[in-house]
């Protein structure tokens, strides 16, 4: 078994240092409104903020994520404050107190816009508030993450058929719409909310001593592995109808590679060794796939590929997320060739995604490699999630964040 100093060159992680002070930097001064005190709904790419844009609830969990997570690392306490601001935003303009869980928007103003109930948004609520409970100790946010987590498993959990449904409304009834984006398919169970309905139950069975916060992640783990992984394609499958009825043909390599790395970490908050090692043996199946059908010549990860033609672009958070996939697998299997790979992919990070003039990464690269201008900084759905984790999970492999 290797060690963990030795999944990442002395290099990499001396940059990740860097990349993350500077990440956090743009966010701290060209995403954050300092006479407002709150962080701004959208920056475009020449940092100038659209002060009449809503606030989602997607990229506010993810911000209260990102610097709850950042102040616990040694030496960057400072920005618990901002961590702290957050926090009182979401509860005070997002929190449903009346009937539990979280709107989608609020307005320029706070006020209330959408009040849908996406599953997905609840999983990063959930999500956000364990770190910041980690951080913070503040029983308020382990009670609400908790009674989200309530609320998901009575009103969301499709009891007879299994899996989550994709949205509801205020009053947790089922809607008729289920899109989480005007591009996704209007269908009631998908992959990509049950990897973030995973994720959030690992982070919480960290910090609630729950029997059944820890039953739900196994229940969940095992589903996601038997009704979403396509064994003869050995990718993930994204729609389905109410009976499990597949609905699309998209391959999104991004999606494969970030389950690869969640559904271990999953599997070792649980620490049963045969699920372990069943996770494990899938994982690999995925990473190989990725390396072989993904990655490009020039060292990216490609998008997806959609009624057979394949994207040829590059977005921001698929390279994130196949630096710690392909190091996952390292991890596990000691082949070289994953960990070549991921450094691969971090060094077209640093050549080509980050925006060495003006701070944070491009949202997407053309197959020219050039720069596409017309996707913000900062957005509902662009926020230092994936590409500040990538650097958290780098660091902590190096051993300088907790694991």
């Amino acid at each position: 078994m290797i060690t963990e100093d030795h999944i990442i060159q002395d290099s990499i992680e001396e940059q990740s240092k860097i990349d993350l002070a500077s990440l956090t930097d743009w966010w701290c001064k060209h995403g954050y409104d300092h006479e407002n005190n709150r962080f701004y709904a959208e920056v475009d790419n020449g940092n100038i903020p659209a002060i009449d844009s809503p606030y989602v609830i997607i990229q506010r969990t993810r911000l209260l994520w990102y610097f709850s997570v950042l102040s616990q690392l040694q030496g960057y306490g400072r920005y618990e404050k901002y961590a702290d601001i957050i926090y009182q935003e979401i509860i005070n303009h997002f929190y449903d107190r009346n009937n539990g869980g979280f709107y989608w928007e609020v307005d320029a103003c706070f006020n209330l816009s959408n009040n849908r109930k996406q599953i997905y948004a609840q999983a990063f609520a959930i999500y956000a508030l364990s770190e910041y409970h980690s951080l913070s100790k503040n029983d308020e946010a382990l009670a609400i993450a908790m009674q989200t987590f309530d609320m998901i498993e009575t009103h969301a959990w499709d009891n007879p058929l299994g899996g989550y449904l994709e949205a509801l409304d205020h009053t947790w009834n089922v809607l008729d719409d289920f899109r989480l984006s005007p591009k996704d398919m209007n269908e009631p169970k998908t992959m990509n909310t049950h990897l973030h309905v995973l994720e959030a139950y690992t982070s919480l069975s960290r910090i609630a001593k729950s029997d059944k916060v820890k039953e739900s992640l196994e229940r969940l783990l095992r589903l996601y592995a038997d009704k979403f992984f396509n064994a003869k394609t050995e990718h993930f499958e994204l729609f389905f109808d109410m009976n499990w009825k597949l609905k699309s043909d998209i391959v999104s390599f991004g999606h494969d590679i970030e389950s690869a790395w969640l559904m271990q970490e999953a599997a070792e908050v649980l620490g049963d060794r045969e699920m372990i090692r069943m996770i494990e043996k899938l994982s690999i199946k995925i990473a190989d796939v990725t390396l072989d059908e993904g990655v490009s010549p020039v060292g990216g990860l490609r998008n997806e590929i959609e009624n057979g033609r394949l994207d040829t672009s590059y977005d921001w958070w698929p390279q994130a997320e196949a630096v710690v996939g392909f190091l996952y697998t390292y991890k596990v299997t000691t082949d070289s060739k994953y960990k070549d790979k991921a450094h691969e992919i971090f060094s077209f990070i640093h050549k080509n995604v980050i925006d060495k003039e003006r701070g944070e990464w491009y949202w997407k690269i053309d197959e020219k490699l050039e720069h596409v201008q017309s996707f913000s900084k900062s957005s509902a759905w662009k926020a230092p999630y994936h590409n500040g984790r990538m650097y958290f999970e780098l660091l902590k492999m190096a051993g300088i964040a907790k694991g």
